[in-house]
């Protein structure tokens, strides 16, 4: 068999089966890997960005999102080229960034080393909103853009918690964290209230703390300009 014909076999399987991976090819057609990247490389495709790059496409089988994905199952292909470079793409397209999260869901794998490089590059920057890290573009004014916009969606009980996470005695001596963050919500949402008053207003809600852990939280975080004078 001439080597062009086992090029067009590659080709025509993938027509028929829209992703398959190296091994399945080998298997299936009986030939090298040497002889599917050949073809590939000939007729043009995409390479996962999830799977360690082991599943290919054709090139005009695709039909790719705004942000330039297709998810086909569970195997994921960009038009931005590898990996990094659509981790990149995606966060500088964002109009407020990207957390490690939305970009695993949106990128069908884990993306923690390959943030962590970028960071090192210097090809991202990063922000701690609420609970969570965002990662934004690395041009200055792009990047302040993003955290305003980020910022207006984030809740106050993601604010007082990363404001919690980053202190580095997290909360007074003898306070569960949960509680701290309620009580930091519910002062958010009534400011003028005195420490008696939020204490009612959190054993209420069926929350086991007195006046005095309130006063003593506003002590620990400084926020006596929370309170009514």
């Amino acid at each position: 068999m001439e080597p062009a014909d086992k090029g067009d076999r590659v080709v025509g399987f993938l027509r028929r089966h829209p992703v398959a991976s190296f091994e399945a090819l080998e298997k299936q057609l009986q030939v090298s890997r040497r002889t599917v990247r050949r073809a590939l490389a000939k007729h043009g495709y995409y390479s996962s960005c999830n799977a360690n790059g082991g599943f290919v496409t054709l090139r005009e089988t695709p039909r790719f999102s705004l942000e330039g994905l297709w998810v086909y199952r569970k195997w994921c292909f960009s038009s931005h080229g590898s990996l990094l470079q659509t981790i990149v793409a995606l966060v500088e397209a964002s109009p407020a960034g990207k957390t490690l999260a939305e970009l695993q869901d949106q990128l069908c794998t884990r993306v923690h080393n390959q943030v962590s490089w970028l960071l090192q590059d210097e090809k991202l920057t990063r922000i701690y909103s609420g609970r969570h890290v965002v990662y934004l573009s690395c041009d200055a004014a792009r990047a302040a853009a993003q955290q305003r916009q980020r910022q207006q969606s984030v809740r106050p009980e993601d604010a007082v918690a990363a404001r919690i996470a980053r202190s580095a005695t997290p909360c007074p001596e003898g306070m569960r964290a949960e509680t701290v963050i309620r009580l930091l919500v519910q002062m958010i949402d009534t400011p003028n209230a005195s420490p008696a008053s939020l204490a009612k207003k959190l054993q209420a809600q069926g929350l086991a703390i007195q006046a005095e852990q309130v006063r003593r939280v506003i002590a620990f975080y400084a926020l006596e300009k929370k309170t009514a004078h």
